[in-house]
């Protein structure tokens, strides 16, 4: 989410009335309301339909420090989980909790007239660049805690710009336990300008677990997907290969974007432990007409998605897509409108089916709902969002 600016307060005699510290140099407010229709229609033994009506709301500030630094805040609803901030209507009215989304700081040294570099700690925006299909390894609500590293370097005359991204992420942290799990990332881009405005950008990432194995994460969701172990940790390990492109062009007025990601986890082919299908493959690809932003503005999407069953950590992966997480293939469409610059509605459905509903025990665990080896899900979600 983008901070819309609904106050922005110069270091002046506004700041004294307010009894800020003299480092405050402005403050920026803003956030988002989405109310959402979320209804399921499941296939499988066990499987029941499911109708929620759903909210999301989220409210936070960025505060400009001296020297570039930034300090970034930002409240949620939800339950707590990883991949969501979504809170059902539920347990009759009772009141809902809010959590810290956001906790983090940001600074951004000016090293060079063609350089934007940014460097972040705390509970932050994930910082890789990420396109729609690249919720194929990372949910957009996901916010990595620990340390993110940005840089891009612009080549205007060649119409070229190189980038780099880091990730250094604490997946959990045990008091029992001599070893934290991390998760750590690099990615490289380039951006190239082509013929008739067209873009085509581009980059490479690897995304490293540690310990992955050793216990599991303590996470709020476990997602469908992942073959594990009998203390809940993955059974497989996780060093997952990423590539994802992206081309904008136009017809006439109207923008197309043309997005695909391709995964493999490279680590799982080392898991002799592991019986049956080594399911460490999985893709997103598809074309986006429009950008439904301004007021009178519209798009339509379409995306296919295949994600086997090890292909990636479920668990931080899209949780819209059946009922989130891997082992899953559909298709992903929907259209929407911007009535206002600040209201957008949207209509949006998943036709879903497992992939595997036959992989094996795993250390002498045999497999549970959570691993959805039966499970056909059909998903249709209403929005209506303001930004403010």
């Amino acid at each position: 989410m983008g901070l819309l600016v609904l106050m922005a307060v110069p270091a002046s005699a506004q700041l004294d009335k307010l009894k800020l510290s003299d480092a405050v140099q402005s403050i920026k407010f803003g956030g988002d309301l989405r109310l959402r229709d979320d209804v399921s229609a499941k296939r499988g033994a066990g499987q029941n339909n499911r109708g929620r009506l759903r909210y999301r709301l989220r409210f936070g500030s960025e505060i400009e420090l001296p020297d570039n630094l930034t300090a970034i805040i930002r409240l949620g609803s939800g339950t707590g989980e990883q991949v969501s901030t979504n809170q059902s209507y539920d347990n009759l009215s009772s009141q809902k909790a809010i959590w810290i989304d956001l906790a983090g700081l940001r600074w951004k040294p000016a090293i060079h007239d063609d350089a934007t570099t940014a460097l972040n700690a705390g509970r932050m925006i994930n910082p890789l660049w990420r396109t729609y299909s690249s919720d194929v390894v990372w949910d957009d609500d996901f916010n990595p805690e620990g340390f993110g590293e940005s840089i891009e370097w612009v080549f205007a005359d060649a119409g070229l710009s190189v980038f780099c991204n880091g990730l250094q992420s604490v997946a959990d942290e045990d008091s029992n336990s001599g070893k934290n799990q991390w998760v750590f990332s690099q990615q490289f881009g380039v951006e190239k300008t082509l013929l008739l405005d067209s873009r085509l950008r581009i980059a490479g990432a690897y995304h490293k677990w540690s310990d992955e194995n050793h216990s599991s994460f303590g996470q709020t969701t476990i997602q469908d997907g992942n073959r594990r172990l009998a203390n809940g940790s993955l059974a497989a390990k996780f060093g997952v290969g990423e590539v994802t492109g992206q081309l904008t062009s136009w017809i006439g007025k109207v923008p197309l974007n043309f997005q695909a990601t391709l995964i493999r986890n490279f680590r799982q082919a080392h898991n002799d432990y592991i019986q049956g299908p080594v399911g460490r493959d999985g893709y997103q690809a598809g074309l986006i007409v429009g950008a439904a932003k301004a007021k009178g503005s519209w798009e339509v999407g379409y995306f296919k998605k295949y994600s086997q069953i090890d292909a990636t950590v479920a668990d931080v992966a899209d949780s819209d897509f059946g009922d989130g997480g891997t082992n899953r293939v559909g298709h992903i469409a929907w259209i929407a409108y911007a009535p206002r610059d600040w209201m957008l509605l949207k209509v949006k459905g998943f036709v879903t089916d497992a992939l595997d509903r036959s992989f094996p025990t795993v250390a002498g665990v045999t497999p549970t709902a959570t691993t959805n080896l039966d499970k056909a899900i059909n998903r249709l979600q209403v929005d209506m969002s303001i930004k403010f």
